[in-house]
């Protein structure tokens, strides 16, 4: 799953700004649900955008096994329905019983109508978070401690390389370690075949491949106190490596979303790092390069370093009104979050890697992949995804934050400024703008 997000964050930032005026309003205390069973007859609505909402529909009918009842409505999105949440959610009114969410979202709407989601933290397994993906469980939780969000699905971060281009250029995988590795693997790949970068990424407005980066060296926009860490020494590290890459000449600008699918697709670009939700879309946009596709853990920063990533995935929040159709919706999610069935029939139709780490142990999820030449896929990512650091925290004012470190990202990229002096100019300005104090 890949979300457009630049215009969202605007959107965002605004609709936030003039339906709250900065001002939280009052949580409601926890409340005890009413008891459903096969009897039990309401309905419930979810707002989803187009894979996740068609994954959901097919969940129904699971759910509907032991609630014959209950009537589910999913309505598709054609992305994010996040204009119609900002709306309902400060208004109070129309809302669903189930928003699915977006984990890099999760606090922007939570601090600003806490109000409006249910506090899972009584309902859930006492061991739930053991269950999960840990790289979810910091997002899953609002300032005030409250269970706000179970996760859905995850994205581990690997490295998609094509077998068939690196035994053309003679390059055995087992040899890329690190980041110097992988350069060097880039330079070799382009004496052998001159018309292929190593990398693809667009150079402007999409900071996907550093969001990459920043957890897997241990940091990320913001610490878990709340403190701006863009400008720390791993972040540093990561622009560094990512500039150097650009300056050895080893990467292409695809420059938005389908130039990267057009760049994969005509052999101008041998690898991509990103998240595990690519191998559907390697599969659905490429169907004939089947076989040709292998996949391998990123590349570390230094030898014997962290391997291993987070980028897009999203949970499910209850933002439901009425207790009878709160005790629906939990329902629901026991189903569709902590249910091997569920997350196996949204992963082998739709593609959604699960969260729910005890599918990776299933039989059927230990299947090879043909598409990617037998290799053990499902197993792969899963191990992947347990190594994952808990590192992602974000806020109220994520929206913000992020478009500041676009831009600085795009400075470093783009206009060649200094790294170390636009990082921490982009602190100084997100310090400014929030009151957030930077990190020592």
């Amino acid at each position: 799953m890949r979300i457009k997000f630049i215009g969202i964050l605007f959107f965002i930032m605004m609709l936030i700004t003039v339906s709250c005026g900065g001002k939280k309003e009052e949580v409601v205390a926890t409340q005890s649900l009413p008891e459903i069973n096969a009897e039990t007859e309401t309905e419930i609505t979810i707002w989803c955008w187009n894979v996740g909402a068609k994954a959901l529909q097919a969940v129904v009918p699971i759910f509907n096994k032991k609630y014959p009842n209950i009537k589910v409505t999913v309505q598709e999105f054609g992305t994010q329905p996040y204009e119609k949440y900002g709306v309902v959610f400060a208004s109070g009114e129309g809302m669903p019983d189930i928003s699915p969410m977006e984990n890099d979202f999760v606090h922007t709407y939570a601090e600003n109508y806490p109000q409006v989601f249910l506090d899972m933290t009584d309902l859930a397994p006492d061991n739930w978070e053991s269950t999960m993906d840990p790289s979810k469980i910091p997002t899953s939780y609002d300032s005030e401690d409250r269970l706000v969000a179970i996760p859905w699905d995850s994205g581990p971060v690997v490295m998609y390389y094509r077998a068939d281009m690196f035994e053309k250029a003679g390059i055995d995988p087992e040899s890329i370690e690190t980041y110097e590795d992988y350069i060097a693997a880039g330079k070799k790949l382009q004496e052998k075949l001159p018309g292929t970068k190593m990398l693809g990424f667009q150079f402007t407005q999409e900071d996907n491949i550093l969001r990459c980066m920043l957890p897997q060296n241990g940091t990320y926009y913001l610490n878990n106190d709340g403190e701006v860490t863009i400008n720390s020494d791993e972040a540093l590290e990561a622009v560094i490596t990512l500039k150097r890459m650009i300056d050895e000449g080893i990467v292409m600008d695809t420059l938005n979303w389908d130039g990267l699918i057009r760049a994969n697709k005509s052999d101008q670009i041998a690898t991509t790092i990103t998240g595990g939700w690519w191998g559907g879309t390697l599969k659905d946009q490429m169907p004939e390069l089947a076989g040709k596709f292998k996949v391998m853990r990123m590349p570390a920063f230094k030898k014997g370093g962290v391997r291993a990533s987070t980028l897009g995935g999203s949970c499910f929040m209850i933002t439901a009104t009425e207790p009878i159709k709160k005790a629906a919706s939990w329902a629901f999610l026991e189903t569709a979050a902590f249910s091997e069935e569920a997350h196996l029939v949204m992963y082998n139709e739709f593609g959604l890697f699960p969260s729910y780490l005890p599918v990776y142990k299933t039989e059927e999820f230990l299947q090879t992949d043909p598409y990617f030449g037998n290799q053990d896929y499902n197993k792969f990512l899963g191990e992947v995804t347990k190594d994952i650091l808990p590192v992602v925290y974000n806020s109220d004012d994520y929206a913000e934050i992020r478009n500041i470190v676009i831009s600085t990202y795009e400075e470093i990229l783009n206009n060649n400024a200094d790294p170390k002096e636009t990082l921490d100019a982009a602190a100084a300005q997100i310090n400014s703008s929030t009151g957030r104090a930077i990190a020592n």
